[in-house]
C-alpha cells in the first residue's frame, strides 16, 4: 500500500530531512508516526502526498512509483490518498456541507452523488446537525471533523494524517482519534504523525519512530516511548 526504499530527502542548506528510510505499511493497517520535532515525520507525509520529491529512494502507493508520477497525474494520486492537516484549512465563505462537497466537485462527482454522500460522511464525524453552519462558528475540535470528513468523503483506501490532535483538547482529540479508528475499521489504511503520547500509549497500534530522519524503531504494536 505505502513502501519507502531507502528514501532520502535534502532540502537546501543543505538540511537532511530524512536518511535512507525504508519501511512499508500494508493494505488496512493504522500506524503512527512519532518523534520530537523535527524528525522528519511531515516530510514523510509530503512525500506520500506527492507535495515534495525525494532525493534519493523509491516511494510506491499502491504499487505505483511516486518518483515517475507525471505532474498531469498528481490530482489523481489525491484521490487515492486523503490528507488531513493539523491547520484544518477549511474555506472561511462555505458552510461545513460545501467544504466537504468542495473534494467531490474537483473530482467532478455529480450532483446526485454528492448530495449522498456529503451528508453520509457528516453523520459519520458526528456533524450532521451543523451542515449549514460557517467555520467560524464552530469549536476547533468541529472544524477538525470537517477536516475530516472532506478528507474522507472521496472514499480515499490511503488517509494521511499531519498533527490532527495537536491543536485540540485531550477529550475533542480523543474523539478523532476514535473516528479514525472506526474508519480504519471499516477498511481505510492510515497513517498519522503525532506527538500525543497518551493516545499513542492507549491505542497500542503500529508505531514508526523517527530521530533525526532515521527511523530508530518500529513496533507492530508499540508505545510513544521505548519505556512504555
Amino acid at each position: 500500500m505505502i513502501e519507502f526504499l531507502g528514501v532520502s530527502k535534502v532540502y537546501p542548506g543543505p538540511v537532511e530531512a530524512l536518511r535512507n528510510v525504508t519501511f512499508r505499511i500494508d493494505k488496512g493497517e493504522f500506524v503512527f508516526l512519532v518523534g520530537p520535532s523535527g524528525a522528519g515525520k511531515s516530510t514523510i507525509l509530503r512525500l506520500i502526498h506527492r507535495e515534495e520529491r525525494p532525493s534519493q529512494g523509491m516511494i510506491l502507493v499502491n504499487h505505483h512509483p511516486l518518483n515517475k508520477l507525471r505532474r498531469r497525474q498528481v490530482p489523481f494520486l489525491r484521490r487515492q490518498v486523503g490528507m488531513i492537516f493539523q491547520d484544518f484549512r477549511l474555506l472561511p465563505d462555505r458552510t461545513v456541507y460545501d467544504n466537504v462537497a468542495f473534494s467531490l466537485r474537483v473530482q467532478e462527482a455529480s450532483p446526485r452523488e454528492i448530495r449522498r454522500r456529503v451528508p453520509e460522511t457528516l453523520d459519520l464525524v458526528g456533524l450532521g446537525h451543523k451542515a449549514q453552519v460557517f467555520p467560524q462558528h464552530l469549536s476547533g475540535g468541529e472544524q477538525q471533523r470537517v477536516a475530516l470528513a472532506r478528507a474522507l468523503v472521496g472514499r480515499p483506501p490511503i488517509l494521511v494524517a499531519d498533527e490532527p490532535t495537536g491543536n485540540l483538547d485531550p477529550e475533542t482529540a480523543a474523539e478523532v482519534v476514535r473516528i479514525l479508528l472506526e474508519v480504519n475499521r471499516r477498511g481505510t489504511t492510515l497513517l498519522m504523525a503525532t506527538h500525543a503520547k497518551a493516545l499513542v500509549d492507549s491505542v497500542r497500534r503500529r508505531v514508526i519512530a523517527l530521530d533525526h530522519g532515521v527511523v530508530v524503531r518500529d513496533d507492530a504494536v508499540g508505545a510513544y516511548d521505548v519505556e512504555a
